[in-house]
């Protein structure tokens, strides 16, 4: 049975049968091949249109899509890594180095609440500092009158004590010796009247006494004189102060030791023989006779140097005088350095040492030698 209508060809089956044929004549000639894939590939394109180009753009669209979804997830997970990372090893290691820096920092750098304070705040400081030193200005004053009120009373208890000391000194003050007991009725009777004088005046009146035995001693160690150690000698030998005789015993053998080796004069000083001979032809103290040298030492107004070196020039007198003048001069003489040269001359003549002043050796000696 036949198809009762014809076939007609269309232009896709014209084009089917153009690309079948060359593609036979490719088989058949080998230079025709290149021309009849071309033909083949013209005829897809008019066959299919732009159906390749679509596909195409869509899926280079879905694979941008998912690259960078991709870069996004692992981007995340990287932060994500990151982050733990660093909470969990590198911020606790920071912390233990970072924190003595940043409280140092903290301690040196102000913080706001160090800043200056409002204008109410300044006016408020100013009149506490200016009351503040107000009050200080009157603690200052009454400081002040406090220590002239002490320092005067200081001055009127040592002029007390001075006077207590005093008075006590005097013999016609001193209380007067008890009054025997009679039984005879109306035998007049006066009360025995007694210093009242508390332990604490009594330490002042001690320590008055000990001061002034220390200026003696001083005295004579600083001027060389022989009376502030004749004074301390009363104190070792009054029989009414037993409580200063060590004391003064004390400050008298600092006194004697000082001028034993203290060095007052000039070892090279020499007797200016044309003031003392005015009016004679000496010109060298080695041609002043010895009872010129007797004569200057007995003088005490000459100067103490005078009669240092005169000791000294004694050495060799063959006067038998001379001792005597010597011994006097250690007893007498107002200078101590004088009375320790003439002890030294003295020793070195008779060949005998002494204790330095010690005047009654020195005496019981010397009427020994007379006998």
């Amino acid at each position: 049975m036949s198809d009762p209508l014809p076939h007609s060809s269309s232009p896709d089956t014209d084009a089917e049968d153009d690309a079948e044929a060359a593609l036979l004549f490719a088989r058949c000639s080998p230079a025709t091949a290149d021309a009849a894939a071309k033909a083949k590939s013209t005829s897809g394109f008019h066959k299919e249109g732009n159906q390749p180009n679509l596909s195409r753009s869509h899926l280079t669209y879905r694979h941008l899509v998912i690259s960078l979804s991709t870069s996004l997830i692992i981007g995340l997970l990287l932060l994500f890594i990151g982050s733990w990372l660093y909470l969990e090893k590198i911020e606790p290691r920071l912390s233990a180095f970072t924190t003595p820096v940043s409280t140092a920092a903290s301690a040196s750098v102000p913080t706001p609440a160090a800043s200056p304070a409002p204008a109410s705040s300044d006016t408020k400081l100013r009149e506490e500092l200016a009351k503040s030193a107000e009050h200080i200005a009157a603690l200052e004053k009454q400081v002040d009158v406090m220590r002239r009120e002490q320092l005067l009373m200081q001055q009127s208890t040592r002029e007390s004590l001075e006077n207590i000391s005093a008075t006590l000194k005097i013999p016609e003050l001193a209380p007067a010796s008890k009054a025997p007991v009679t039984d005879q009725p109306g035998t007049p009777r006066m009360a025995d009247v007694k210093p009242q004088v508390t332990p604490t005046q009594e330490e002042f009146i001690l320590l008055k006494e000990r001061n002034r035995l220390t200026q003696y001693a001083d005295e004579a160690i600083a001027t060389g004189m022989r009376r502030p150690v004749e004074v301390l000698v009363e104190y070792m030998r009054d029989p009414q102060l037993p409580h200063l005789h060590d004391a003064a015993q004390a400050e008298y053998l600092r006194a004697i030791r000082a001028v034993q080796l203290l060095q007052r004069e000039d070892p090279g000083y020499r007797l200016p023989v044309a003031e003392l001979f005015k009016d004679s032809s000496i010109r060298d103290e080695a041609d002043v006779p010895p009872a010129a040298l007797l004569k200057l030492l007995a003088d005490y107004k000459l100067s103490w140097e005078v009669r240092v070196r005169v000791c000294f020039l004694l050495l060799g007198s063959p006067l038998p005088e001379t001792n005597a003048q010597l011994i006097k001069s250690i007893k007498e003489d107002p200078s101590l350095d004088v009375a320790k040269h003439a002890q030294l001359a003295l020793e070195q003549r008779v060949k005998k040492r002494f204790r330095l002043f010690d005047i009654p050796a020195i005496e019981e000696w010397f009427k020994s030698q007379g006998k």
